[in-house]
């Protein structure tokens, strides 16, 4: 079954929701508050585009030293702390007020610990906030999806995908309404939408997708049931 957004049909086509049968709302009855961290990297940006196109009001965590030119123009507000820092983020998520958090997180510098480190603080404070729904965006290979990733690299990434999956786990304990969105293969930054894309509840299975991709199926599952309690593969046509 295959569905599309009146706003992105124009430029993302036919977004497919293989084994997630039956049709799904494209865009909510109402707007949501979103609070977006890791919104001025190369995901996190195309996920504030995509929100923000689709009418929702979008704030965005970011660190002091973050560069925004990613968001240039656009209508966001911003929060500042340090996602390491449980009291500043259980504060920013409480002044903000999200309905939804979405965790487009990259650690850039920081060691692997970074995800669980900051997985468990996010979800602390969604959980002490009310947050509605929060939304991972990670890596197959966590959890149980270690056979979907190529075995000939998977050593190298165990460490990597152990903390991952700390993230996801402080996630789903949450008591939140949660969504993982797991990728395997980035296309390159500034890689447009792909063909045949979808969200698969199989975790076995993997594929490439683009950031632009990730940012439209973001928004297909906010605040969307269907998507609660998910955990989601991205794949597409490339």
């Amino acid at each position: 079954m295959k569905t599309i957004t009146s706003l992105l049909c124009a430029v993302l086509g036919l977004l497919s929701w293989a084994i997630l049968a039956g049709p799904i709302t494209a865009v909510a009855a109402e707007s949501s508050s979103v609070l977006v961290f890791g919104g001025t990297g190369r995901l996190g940006s195309e996920v504030v585009k995509a929100l923000l196109d689709d009418g929702h009001a979008v704030t965005v965590f970011a660190r002091p030293s973050s560069a925004r030119k990613r968001l240039e123009g656009l209508p966001v507000s911003f929060v500042v702390g340090d996602v390491l820092d449980a009291d500043q983020v259980a504060q920013r998520v409480a002044e903000a007020a999200p309905d939804v958090i979405v965790d487009a997180l990259g650690r850039g510098d920081a060691p692997v610990s970074f995800y669980a480190d900051s997985g468990r603080n996010i979800a602390q404070a969604a959980s002490a906030a009310g947050v509605r729904q929060l939304i991972l965006h990670g890596s197959v290979g966590a959890g149980d999806s270690a056979a979907a990733y190529p075995s000939g690299r998977f050593s190298r990434m165990q460490k990597l995908f152990e903390a991952k999956t700390a993230g996801e786990n402080a996630v789903r304990e949450s008591g939140v309404p949660f969504t993982i969105i797991r990728h395997m293969r980035l296309l390159s930054h500034g890689t447009g939408p792909s063909d045949g894309l979808e969200l698969v509840a199989d975790e076995t299975v993997g594929g490439t997708v683009s950031r632009v991709d990730l940012g439209a199926v973001t928004v297909q599952c906010v605040m969307q049931e269907r998507c609660f309690n998910q955990i989601l593969h991205a794949r597409s046509d490339r």
